[in-house]
C-alpha cells in the first residue's frame, strides 16, 4: 500500500489530519486517527465511508464544551455570519463581529481558518485516494459520482473561505483564497494565495464537474446535482461577471421547474414540524443521534448569548400583517429574574417550537440550502440581467405568500431596479437569517443605501467586511506574501 501522510497548515499549526471515516450511514462516529499511514479507501464501501467523513468534518461533529454531542457548525455557519451582518446581536451589546473589530491574532479568525482547512484536508484526502483507486472496485459509475460529490464539498469549502477571507466582491483583486486542491505534505505546506479570479475559477471547475457527474437523488443531508446547481447560482451571483446573472437565472429556473423540491405551504412548518423532511429543503445538516447540544442553548434557547437585532426586527415590521415576527421571536424571562426585578430577553425560536424552548432536548436541523433561496436568487438575477421585472416581482410575492404575507404593496410599488433589489434584500434577511451565512454574502452585493441603512458598519471601510488571514499562518507559511489590506500580519 502507498504510504500517505496528509498534513494541514491550519492557523499556522501543522496538524495531522485523518480522512475521517464514519462508521455508520449517519454522521455519528468520531474520528479516531491522528494521521493516515495507509490508504483508507480499499473498496467501494470504504470510499463511501470516507466521503461521509467529509460531511462529518463540515458539520464539525463532536462533543461541545460540556462533553455533549453537537454539530459545531451552528456557531460558524449560523451565528457568526448573522452577527457579522447585523441580523443578531450579542446580549451584552455589540462587540467584535458586529463592530467589524478584529485583528490577525484573534481567536475567532483562527478558529474559522482552522475549521475550513481541516475540511479541505478531508476532501482532498478522499480525492487523492480515489484518483488512485482501481475502477473495478466500484459498481457502475459510482467512482466518478463519489469524486464529483467530494469536489462539490471542496467547492463549498473554498467558497466559504472566499466569503470570509478574500476580496470576493472585486474580481480583479489579487486578494483571493489560499487554495488547497491536493493533500498538504510537510514539504509543500508553503504556498501563496491566489487571485480572486483564480479562486472563482477553481470553485467553478469543481462545481461544473459535480453538476455533470453527481447523482440527482440523495438524502438531503448529502448533496446532489440540484444542490450543486444551487451553489453555482450563488457563486455566479457573487462573481457578477459577463453572463453570470443570466446564467444564474437559468440555473435557478431549472431548479424551480425541474428539481424534486417544492415550497412549503407554510414556511414555519419547516422549522416547527418537518425539519429536513420538508420537501423544500435541498441540503441540510442532520442532527446527531441523541444530540442535546448544551452549548447551543446559549445561542437559541435558555438564556441565549444572541438575540435578533433591532434592525432585523424592524424589517419584519415593514409589511403589515407579516406573521413571522410573532412566530420567530418571543420574549422570555431570564432564569435569574425575580418578581421584583423581571429581566427579559428576546429569543430566536426559528430552530425549534416555542413549547420546547427550554427543554434542551430538541434535535436541531440546520439548513444549508432551501428552495426559497432559489426563488429569491432568480428574482435578483432577473433584475440584474435586465430580465422580466414582473416575473421577479411575482417570484418575490410567491415567497412572501408562503410566509403568510398578503400585503404586497411594497413589491408592487418598487418602480426602479434598486427599489426592487432592496425588497428582495429585505426578504432574504427575513427568510434566511441564521441559515448557512446567507446574510454574509448578500450584504456585499445589494444596493449600498439599503445595506448601510441596515448596518452602517458596512459603510466605514470596505476592507473590514472580511477577516484578516491569521497571524500564525504567516509565521509557518514562508510563501504567503500578502495580508488583506488594512490589517497587520501579526
Amino acid at each position: 500500500m502507498n504510504k500517505i501522510k496528509t498534513y494541514l497548515a491550519a492557523g499556522g499549526c501543522l496538524l495531522a489530519m485523518a480522512l475521517t471515516m464514519a462508521c455508520e450511514d449517519r454522521l455519528s462516529a468520531l474520528p479516531s486517527q491522528s494521521k493516515v499511514d495507509d490508504n483508507l479507501i480499499v473498496d467501494q464501501k470504504s470510499a463511501e465511508y470516507a466521503l461521509n467523513g467529509i460531511y462529518y468534518m463540515y458539520a464539525q461533529c463532536g462533543t461541545d464544551n460540556y462533553d455533549v454531542l453537537s454539530t459545531g457548525c451552528t456557531l460558524s455557519q449560523e451565528i457568526y455570519p448573522a452577527n457579522f451582518a447585523g441580523t443578531v446581536t450579542y446580549y451584552q451589546g455589540a462587540y467584535m463581529l458586529e463592530n467589524h473589530d478584529w485583528a490577525a491574532d484573534n481567536y475567532t479568525v483562527l478558529n474559522l481558518w482552522q475549521a475550513f482547512y481541516s475540511q479541505l484536508a478531508a476532501a482532498n484526502g478522499v480525492l487523492h485516494q480515489m484518483d488512485a483507486a482501481p475502477d473495478d472496485w466500484f459498481s457502475g459509475n459510482r467512482k466518478t459520482e463519489i469524486i464529483a460529490e467530494a469536489r462539490f464539498m471542496r467547492a463549498l469549502i473554498h467558497y466559504n473561505l472566499l466569503r470570509w477571507f478574500a476580496y470576493h466582491w472585486d474580481y480583479s483583486s489579487p486578494y483571493g483564497v489560499l487554495l488547497r486542491t491536493e493533500p498538504v505534505l510537510a514539504s509543500t505546506i508553503a504556498k501563496d494565495r491566489s487571485t480572486v479570479a483564480e479562486s472563482y475559477q477553481c470553485i467553478m471547475d469543481d462545481l461544473d464537474f459535480a453538476i455533470d457527474n453527481m447523482v440527482e437523488e440523495n438524502p438531503n443531508h448529502y448533496a446532489n446535482t440540484w444542490v450543486a446547481k444551487g451553489l453555482k447560482a450563488r457563486v455566479l451571483m457573487m462573481r457578477g461577471q459577463g453572463t453570470d446573472y443570466a446564467d444564474a437565472a437559468e440555473l435557478t429556473r431549472d431548479i424551480i421547474n425541474n428539481g424534486p423540491y417544492e415550497l412549503e405551504e407554510n414556511v414555519l412548518d419547516i422549522f416547527y414540524e418537518k425539519g429536513l423532511d420538508s420537501p423544500e429543503v435541498m441540503f441540510g445538516i442532520q442532527p446527531k443521534d441523541g444530540q442535546t447540544d448544551v452549548y447551543e442553548t446559549y445561542y437559541y434557547r435558555s438564556n441565549p448569548q444572541y438575540e435578533p437585532s433591532a434592525k432585523l426586527d424592524s424589517i419584519f415590521g415593514l409589511i403589515p400583517g407579516d406573521p413571522r415576527r410573532e412566530a420567530l421571536f418571543t420574549e422570555v424571562l431570564y432564569s435569574y429574574s425575580t418578581p421584583e426585578n423581571p429581566v427579559y430577553y428576546t429569543l430566536i425560536c426559528k430552530h425549534m417550537p416555542k413549547d420546547n424552548l427550554a427543554s434542551g432536548t430538541v434535535e436541531e436541523s440546520q439548513y444549508q440550502m432551501r428552495l426559497t433561496e432559489m426563488y429569491l436568487l432568480r428574482a435578483e438575477a432577473l433584475v440584474r440581467s435586465g430580465g422580466d421585472r414582473d416575473e421577479a416581482k411575482n417570484l418575490l410575492k410567491t415567497v412572501l405568500s408562503h410566509a403568510g404575507v398578503t400585503d404586497f404593496t411594497r413589491v408592487d410599488n418598487a418602480a426602479t431596479d434598486d427599489a426592487l433589489l432592496t425588497e428582495i434584500f429585505y426578504e432574504m434577511l427575513r427568510n434566511l437569517f441564521c441559515e448557512s451565512g446567507r446574510e454574509l454574502e448578500i450584504m456585499m452585493r445589494m444596493p449600498r443605501e439599503a445595506v448601510y441603512d441596515f448596518n452602517p458598519v458596512y459603510g466605514v471601510n470596505e476592507q473590514y467586511n472580511i477577516f484578516p488571514i491569521p497571524a500564525d499562518e504567516f509565521l509557518n507559511n514562508s510563501l504567503l506574501q500578502e495580508q488583506n489590506p488594512g490589517y497587520a500580519k501579526s
